[in-house]
C-alpha cells in the first residue's frame, strides 16, 4: 500500500515527519505513547484525535504497536519507512539539481522518449510523476527534456519499471525556432511556479523575523514551538520545489527559487536547533 498524503496537516503527514525527525537524529524507529501524544499536543491534536490516528496508522501499516507491560509503544512499520524514504528522496533530488543551476552550463539538452506499450500504461502517471521529480519539462505528450544529462536516472526509472522497448534518447544541443522565455514557461511552467515561489517568500520571511527572536528562548524549545514550523516549511517548499526543473543560471539567470531556496536553508537551521533539543528531551 502506498501512502498519499494530500494534506499539510493531517495527523499521518505530522505523525511521519516526527518520525523522520527521530530517524535522522536519533537513528530511532519506536516512539512511546506518551511522547507521541506530547509532540501531537505540538500540533493542535487532542489525546482522542491522536489514539484515533494512531489507530488508522496502525491498520494502514504505518505503525506497529507493541507493549512491554509498562507502556505502549509505536514502531515504524514498512509503509511508514517507505512514505518517508520518498518524502526524503523529493527533496535530496531537488537540492541535486539545485546545485546544477550554479555550475557551467555546456548548452546541451538531454530529450528522452517513452511510449507506453499496454503493460506499461498502469504506471504511467508514476513514471511522469518521477520525470518531474528529476527535472523534466514536458515538450510533448511522450516526450521530456532537462538541460542536465540524467541518463542515469534514466535507466534506473527503466529497470525500476522493466521498461525496455520505445524509449529514445538523445543529448546535444537543441535549436528553438521561439522565444527561449516563452518556450521554457510552456515547458517548465515558470510563471505557476515564480508565484508559488513568490507566496513561500512572503510568508515564511516573516514566519523566520519572529522566529529569529525567539528560537533560543526555554519556553520556545520546551513548548516544542519549533515543530509546526518546520513541518509546514519543509511541506510548503518541497510542494513547489518538486516541480522546479532549477534552470542553469546562465540560462534563466532571475528566479524566485533561489530567494527561496536561501530562506529554506536558513530558516530550517535555526528550527532544527530548536527541534533537536526539544526531541532530545522526551525520550
Amino acid at each position: 500500500m502506498k501512502v498519499i498524503l494530500r494534506k499539510s496537516d493531517s495527523a499521518t503527514s505530522l505523525l511521519l515527519f516526527i518520525y523522520n525527525n527521530y530517524l535522522t537524529h536519533y537513528n530511532k524507529d519506536t516512539i512511546k505513547l506518551s511522547s507521541l501524544l506530547k509532540l501531537m499536543e505540538t500540533f493542535g491534536k487532542s489525546e482522542t484525535a491522536t489514539r484515533m490516528s494512531l489507530s488508522r496508522t496502525v491498520k494502514a501499516g504505518i505503525l506497529i504497536n507493541s507493549n512491554d507491560g509498562s507502556e505502549v509503544s509505536y514502531t515504524l512499520d514498512s509503509n511508514g519507512r517507505e512514505a518517508i524514504s520518498t518524502w526524503n528522496e523529493g527533496m535530496q533530488q531537488f537540492w541535486k539539481r539545485y546545485a546544477s543551476r550554479n555550475k557551467p552550463w555546456d548548452k546541451k539538452w538531454y530529450l528522452v522518449n517513452l511510449e507506453f506499450s499496454e503493460a506499461h500504461k498502469e504506471h504511467r502517471t508514476t513514471i511522469v510523476e518521477k520525470l518531474q521529480q528529476n527535472g523534466f519539462g514536458n515538450l510533448s505528450t511522450n516526450t521530456w527534456i532537462s538541460p542536465y544529462h540524467q541518463t542515469d536516472e534514466i535507466q534506473k526509472l527503466l529497470i525500476e519499471f522493466h521498461i525496455n522497448t520505445g524509449v529514445v534518447e538523445l543529448y546535444g544541443e537543441m535549436t528553438i525556432y521561439q522565444d527561449m522565455v516563452s518556450f521554457l514557461d510552456n515547458v517548465f511552467k515558470l510563471k505557476e511556479l515564480e508565484k508559488s515561489y513568490e507566496n513561500f517568500i512572503r510568508t515564511f520571511s516573516e514566519k523566520l523575523a519572529e522566529t529569529k527572536k525567539l528560537y533560543q528562548e526555554e519556553w520556545f524549545v520546551e513548548g516544542g514551538h519549533s515543530l509546526p514550523l518546520l513541518h509546514a516549511l519543509g511541506w510548503e517548499f518541497l510542494s513547489i520545489a518538486t516541480d522546479d526543473a532549477t534552470l542553469p543560471i546562465t540560462l534563466y539567470p532571475a528566479w524566485a527559487g533561489d530567494e527561496a531556496a536561501q530562506l529554506m536553508i536558513e530558516f530550517r537551521r535555526i528550527l532544527l536547533e530548536a527541534t533537536i533539543k526539544y526531541l532530545g528531551k522526551l525520550d
